[in-house]
């Protein structure tokens, strides 16, 4: 059985995000689905947390039915790893520009114990988003997309920051895309986490390479899924 590509999304996203990556992995004969995680919400109110996007990552995951390259982007690279540790199924971690923390830690504290200081916080107080996106999270991408992209950005849950990462995977084959002029998440900071990987590839993309650079992705995780069939 061939593995499926399981895609999950950065902070504030929705699966849409990846609709233009998930078209050249189809034209590639590979199958893919997204996750939506719950802490990204267009109510504040409603917005989860890691907690909660680790439970239905590991619900996609299990409702595949067999092998799993995950592949995730920013944000998502959390939830991710903690899957990961708990799910057999995952043959292939893939970081896509992503956080690779190691288990123990959060997002507040790789922030520093702040948002950045162009993040808006919603009246309730219960969740943030990016007041700069289109400069940290979207530089270099189509401007029309980046446009639609800008418009359905939801709010983030603000324990998505704070719970910290509860497990990481320890024999699973690890991947990562640098992002080589990422404003958002520092290119030196990635290629850290690339040198523990078992393959890398670096575009010269900010930080939505998958969008950026959709081809150059797919091509990668084609690569992670002929690994993954041939073990």
């Amino acid at each position: 059985m061939n593995p499926t590509v399981v895609l999950v999304h950065g902070a504030m996203h929705t699966p849409w995000i990846f609709d233009p990556l998930r078209e050249r992995l189809t034209a590639r004969g590979i199958v893919s689905r997204a996750v939506r995680l719950p802490s990204s919400d267009r109510d504040s109110a409603a917005a989860q947390g890691l907690t909660e996007d680790v439970a239905v990552v590991r619900a996609e995951i299990a409702a595949v039915g067999g092998p799993v390259v995950l592949a995730a982007h920013s944000y998502g690279g959390v939830p991710a790893t903690w899957a990961a540790a708990e799910a057999d199924e995952v043959a292939e971690l893939v970081y896509v520009a992503a956080f690779a923390l190691e288990a123990g830690a959060s997002m507040m504290q790789w922030m520093g114990g702040d948002f950045p200081p162009t993040w808006i916080h919603s009246p309730d107080g219960l969740a943030v988003k990016a007041g700069d996106a289109e400069e940290s999270v979207f530089s270099g991408v189509d401007p029309d997309l980046t446009a639609e992209a800008v418009k359905r950005l939801n709010w983030q849950g603000l324990r998505a920051f704070t719970e910290k990462l509860g497990a990481a995977p320890a024999g699973v084959p690890v991947s990562y895309v640098v992002a080589t002029k990422d404003p958002a998440l520092p290119p030196a900071v990635q290629e850290q986490w690339a040198s523990r990987a078992a393959h890398s590839l670096r575009v010269p993309s900010g930080h939505s390479p998958h969008l950026s650079h959709a081809d150059e992705v797919a091509g990668f995780l084609a690569e992670a899924v002929a690994r993954a069939a041939a073990r």
